[in-house]
């Protein structure tokens, strides 16, 4: 079942949208989805483009033009035929990979995780990636992460243990980090840096993603931040063969503009 819009009756908002500075209705929608999607109102389903052009009592036309920019400012993802996907439940889209587990679904395939640690850990290494004392306590985790039961990479993750105990809760086999860090512990990461390597698969590697030893891997290290605080430290080791990264920036040319 998917998440519905909380909204007035369509001619309450038409009119709302016509008498205040003569806003688009379309504009109207997009910031009342907008509102919506971070209220996780959308967090078990974002509905199709009929359905809420029936909630709103608009056009089709009206809600592709209301969705555009959540898509744009990746907010949620969405593709001709298939129905949207509210990105990594919160507000902002975070990295190039924002979510692995959400360009798996956008994939269309059936995301899910095995579990390998979900723990409280002491580890001064990692201790001071996030700037702290080499004794501090860590909530770690370590999935791998599969598409369709087939594994598609290996994923560890460490937060201060102060901020994040909340997490030692949740079920993560089918649940993205970032939305359960917003939801559980009320933060959002909001800048950081990300390297990408190409690096081969060690023999436990091998062994956990059902590869070949030596196979290539693409290592993703992301260190985040939260309010001007190091929060996060996290390595992602993705099959180079079952993932591609696309990115887009500035403006997009139009049909038949080429020359």
């Amino acid at each position: 079942m998917t998440g519905s819009v909380r909204t007035t009756a369509s001619s309450d908002l038409e009119r709302k949208a016509l008498i205040t500075s003569g806003r688009p209705l379309w504009k109207a929608v997009s910031a009342d989805l907008l509102k919506a999607v971070q209220n996780g109102a959308f967090d078990s389903g974002f509905p199709g483009e009929l359905e809420l052009a029936q909630q709103y009592g608009v056009s089709r036309g009206t809600i592709r033009a209301a969705l555009k920019p959540l898509r744009d400012a990746g907010h949620i993802t969405a593709h001709p035929g298939q129905r949207p996907i509210v990105v990594a439940g919160s507000s902002t889209a975070y990295g190039p990979i924002y979510s692995l587990l959400a360009s798996i679904r956008e994939s269309g395939m059936k995301h899910s995780s095995v579990v390998l640690e979900q723990h409280s850990v002491r580890d001064p290494a990692m201790a001071a990636r996030l700037s702290l004392a080499a004794q501090a306590e860590l909530f770690h985790l370590s999935r791998v992460r599969l598409a369709d039961g087939e594994p598609i990479g290996l994923d560890e993750v460490w937060l201060p243990a102060d901020m994040t105990r909340e997490l030692l809760e949740v079920d993560f086999t089918d649940t993205a980090l970032y939305s359960a860090l917003d939801r559980r512990c009320g933060i959002v990461l909001d800048g950081g840096t990300e390297q990408l390597t190409a690096v081969a698969a060690s023999p436990l590697q091998a062994e956990q993603l059902g590869c070949a030893e030596g196979t290539p891997l693409l290592l993703i290290e992301r260190t985040g931040c939260h309010r001007a605080r190091t929060l996060e430290f996290r390595r992602s080791f993705v099959l180079g063969e079952r993932f591609a990264i696309s990115t887009a920036f500035g403006c997009k040319a139009l049909p038949g503009d080429g020359g």
